[in-house]
């Protein structure tokens, strides 16, 4: 596949991806199992790996406090939320539900400010989810700026490239009208020449007549010179 046919796939590809994924947060009350005790919490569905959900969870948790992780289940410690500090630490639990990742967050009933905290979780699923979202349609736009630096550079190397063939062709066509000049006066020498040598044989042939005869006029005076007594 040449360079520009492979430009326009990936074009098609982007733009597919892009048809193809409009997202939507929907965040919902649902319970988690946390140390042996089923603790209320909110969730979502969000369309990603696994891996990259994780990856992009902690770094969002980590804004919040000190976190602790264990597989896909996450302890957040010593939480700031909106300015307010919490003594018990919330949780964060994520799962891959088939070409889906369902992430939790929740906390236990073991401080007085449960409620408070639980009313904050619900945001912070939420505004992760759209963080997450975002963060990978930044990371679409980042390739797509790259397809479209290389695909700039490459339209300018090819327009370089057609003005360099251009000037050669004409510096083609000049030659080839040179050479046939050239070529044009090459025949016209030749039949100068031909005339030039025909002639000069026939001054030669001539010549030579002349000159045995004048040989042959010599002689007869030598022979004239000694007869005479």
């Amino acid at each position: 596949m040449n360079t520009v046919k492979k430009f326009f796939a990936l074009g098609i590809v982007m733009l597919a991806g892009v048809l193809a994924h409009a997202q939507k947060v929907s965040v919902s009350a649902s319970q988690e199992r946390i140390n042996g005790k089923n603790c209320e919490g909110y969730s979502t569905l969000l369309t990603g790996s696994l891996e990259e959900v994780n990856t992009s969870l902690t770094k969002y948790l980590k804004t919040f406090g000190k976190v602790k992780s264990d597989g896909n289940q996450f302890q957040v410690l010593e939480a700031q939320v909106n300015l307010t500090k919490y003594v018990n630490p919330f949780f964060a639990v994520t799962k891959a539900k088939g070409g889906q990742v369902s992430v939790w967050m929740g906390a236990t009933d073991e401080s007085d400010s449960v409620k408070s905290i639980r009313s904050e979780l619900e945001k912070l699923v939420y505004n992760f989810g759209v963080k997450f979202y975002k963060d990978k349609i930044q990371a679409d736009i980042d390739e797509s700026l790259r397809a479209q630096n290389a695909a700039e550079k490459q339209q300018q190397r090819l327009t370089l490239e057609g003005k360099n063939l251009a000037s050669r062709q004409e510096m083609n066509a000049k030659e080839k009208i040179r050479l046939q000049k050239a070529l044009a006066d090459n025949k016209l020498d030749s039949i100068k020449f031909v005339v030039a040598l025909a002639r000069n044989k026939k001054s030669a042939d001539s010549l030579a007549i002349a000159t045995e005869q004048i040989k042959k006029m010599v002689e007869t005076h030598k022979e004239r010179q000694r007869k005479v007594n």
